[in-house]
C-alpha cells in the first residue's frame, strides 16, 4: 500500500481521533493526511472528551482493544468512501509505559477528481452519460457529483449530488440532490414529460433504510402534429392530463438484500418494501403508494444451475384531484400519469414491448396506432427462472449465463374489477443470455406470450439493459 499519512496515538483515544483525521487533513494540506507524531499520547484512566464532541464525524463506538475493534474501524473508514487503502496496526508503545500502545494508521487517498463517459444500448435507443465527482474537496469527505446523459430518443438528465456519509455523528448518510429530466413517452403515450425535482435522502450504512423527501414540478407536453401548426397529436385521455403538476412527497424504502451478487445472483434472497405518501404541505398531487418485492436464489449444485423465484406488487391509491371523464356529472379520484406503474420490456414482462401491458387510451381518441398507454394503479409480476453458466470458457469467464424463464403479470386501473386481476393476467416464457457488466445487467432473449389481449403490444426478441429481481 502506497502510505499516505501515519498516526501514532493512544489506543483510549483513536475513536475520538478517527473521524477527526479528515478534518485535520483538509484544514492543514490537500490530499495529505497531516497528523503525524511519535510521541504516544498520555492517557488517564477516564481520558478526557474529545474537544468538538458534536463534530458530524464522532460516534459512539468501543474502545480498539481487541483485532475485531480495528476491524471496525477499518470498515467505518471505508464507508466514507474517500481511502482505496487503509491499514491499522496495534504496536508496544514507545513510551513503554504500563496500559499504553501505540496505534499504527496507514490510508491512502483516492483521487480527488474522477470523470467516467460511457454509451449504454438497447434494442431501441443508444444512451451517452458523462459524469464527474470531487472526492472530500473540503476535508469533511463529502462527494459533489454531477451527471448528464441523453439518448437518441429524446430522454435527456441533469443532476447535481452532494453527500456527506454522517449526520451529526451518526451513521446515516444524506445525498441532497438537484435534477432536471426529460423523458420521451412519444411512441407508446404521444408525450413528453418534464421534471424538475430537489430531493433530500438519509440512508443508513448498511442500505437497509432510506428516507427521502421530494419536491418535483412536472409538466406533460402532448406530441406535436408533424404537419398542422398548432395542433397536437395525441389522445383526450393523454391532452386531459397535459398540466403543470407541483409533488411534495415523503418515501421511505426498506432493503433487505442477502444475495451473493446483486446484478446476477446465483444464491441468497432479497426483500424490498416501498410506502410513499404524497401530499404532504404544498402541491397539488396527493396519493399513497406501497410496493414490495422479494426474490430468493438457490443453487441446486448441479454444473452450476440456480433456481430463481421472484415477484412485486404495487399499488398507489389517488387521494384528492379531481377530474371530469368526458364531460360526466361527477368527477372521479384518479392518479396522475406521472405517478402510475407502466408494465412491459425487460425490466418488468418479458415478451411484451416497454409500456405494452396494460390500460389504453381507445383508438378513435388519436394518438399511438394501438392507442396512448396510460399506466396503471395496481400491478403485479412474478418469475421463475433457471440459470447455468455458458460450457465456454472464455464466455464462462466473463459471468455470461444461459436462463430459460417464465413471466406473469397485470396492469390495471383502480376502476377495473378486481377479478380481472386474474382473468386478464398476462403470460410468457422464454430463453436467453444474461451478462453482468459493472453495475447493469445485460439480456439478449426471445420471448413468447402464451396470454395476451389484443391490444398488448408484443416484442419477442429484446435486448439491452435488464432490471428484473429474478
Amino acid at each position: 500500500m502506497n502510505e499516505r499519512g501515519v498516526v501514532r496515538v493512544g489506543v483510549s483515544l483513536l475513536l475520538e481521533l478517527l473521524p477527526s483525521l479528515f478534518i485535520v487533513r483538509g484544514i492543514l494540506q490537500r490530499g495529505i493526511l497531516c497528523l503525524e507524531t511519535t510521541e504516544p499520547l498520555q492517557l488517564s484512566p477516564q481520558p478526557p472528551p474529545f474537544p468538538s464532541p458534536n463534530h458530524p464525524f464522532l460516534t459512539p463506538l468501543p474502545h480498539l482493544t481487541t483485532p475485531n475493534a480495528t476491524h471496525r474501524a477499518t470498515q467505518n473508514l471505508q464507508k466514507l468512501g474517500i481511502f482505496h487503502g487503509i491499514d491499522i496496526q496495534m504496536q508496544e508503545a514507545t513510551s513503554h509505559n504500563p496500559g499504553e500502545s501505540d496505534l499504527l494508521i496507514k490510508v491512502a487517498e483516492k483521487c480527488i477528481f474522477t470523470a467516467y463517459t460511457g454509451t449504454s444500448f438497447t434494442r431501441d435507443d443508444i444512451n451517452f452519460e458523462a459524469s464527474g465527482s470531487l472526492r472530500n474537496p473540503t476535508g469533511y469527505a463529502e462527494i459533489l457529483e454531477g451527471t448528464y446523459s441523453r439518448s437518441q430518443l429524446g430522454n435527456r438528465s441533469v443532476r447535481l449530488n452532494l453527500s456527506k456519509p454522517r449526520v451529526r455523528g451518526a451513521n446515516v448518510r444524506l445525498d441532497c440532490e438537484l435534477h432536471e429530466d426529460t423523458l420521451n413517452y412519444e411512441r407508446t403515450s404521444s408525450l413528453r414529460e418534464k421534471v424538475q425535482a430537489l430531493a433530500f435522502h438519509l440512508t443508513t450504512h448498511n442500505r437497509r433504510h432510506r428516507l427521502t423527501y421530494e419536491m418535483a414540478l412536472r409538466d406533460i407536453l402532448p406530441r406535436r402534429h408533424l404537419t398542422t401548426p398548432f395542433a397536437y397529436d395525441a389522445s383526450l385521455s393523454i391532452m386531459r392530463e397535459a398540466t403543470p403538476s407541483l409533488k411534495s412527497a415523503f418515501k421511505y424504502k426498506f432493503t433487505d438484500d442477502r444475495r451473493n451478487d446483486s446484478v446476477l445472483p446465483t444464491d441468497g434472497t432479497f426483500f424490498s418494501g416501498l410506502l410513499e405518501l404524497a401530499g404532504v404541505g404544498v402541491g397539488d398531487v396527493a396519493y399513497v403508494k406501497a410496493e414490495v418485492a422479494g426474490a430468493t436464489h438457490k443453487s441446486l449444485g448441479i454444473g452450476g444451475i440456480s433456481a430463481h423465484l421472484s415477484g412485486v406488487v404495487g399499488v398507489v391509491r389517488p387521494t384528492s384531484w379531481r377530474v371530469r371523464e368526458g364531460g360526466g356529472e361527477e368527477g372521479l379520484l384518479r392518479t396522475r400519469f406521472s405517478d402510475r406503474y407502466v408494465l412491459g420490456g425487460l425490466q418488468t414482462l418479458r415478451g411484451f414491448g416497454y409500456s405494452g401491458v396494460g390500460p389504453r387510451a381507445a383508438r378513435k381518441e388519436g394518438g399511438g396506432l394501438r392507442g396512448d398507454s396510460l399506466g396503471g394503479d395496481l400491478k403485479y409480476v412474478a418469475t421463475a427462472a433457471l440459470t447455468v453458466p455458458v460450457p465456454v470458457p472464455l464466455l464462462d469467464k466473463f459471468g455470461l449465463r444461459w436462463h430459460v424463464f417464465a413471466d406473469a403479470g397485470n396492469l390495471l386501473p383502480w376502476s377495473a374489477p378486481l377479478a380481472s386481476m386474474v382473468s386478464d393476467m398476462r403470460v410468457s416464457c422464454g430463453t436467453g443470455l444474461a451478462m453482468s457488466v459493472g453495475v447493469a445487467r445485460v439480456e439478449l432473449n426471445y420471448s413468447v406470450p402464451l396470454k395476451k389481449e389484443g391490444k398488448d403490444f408484443e416484442q419477442r426478441w429484446q435486448f439491452g439493459l435488464a432490471a428484473h429481481i429474478g
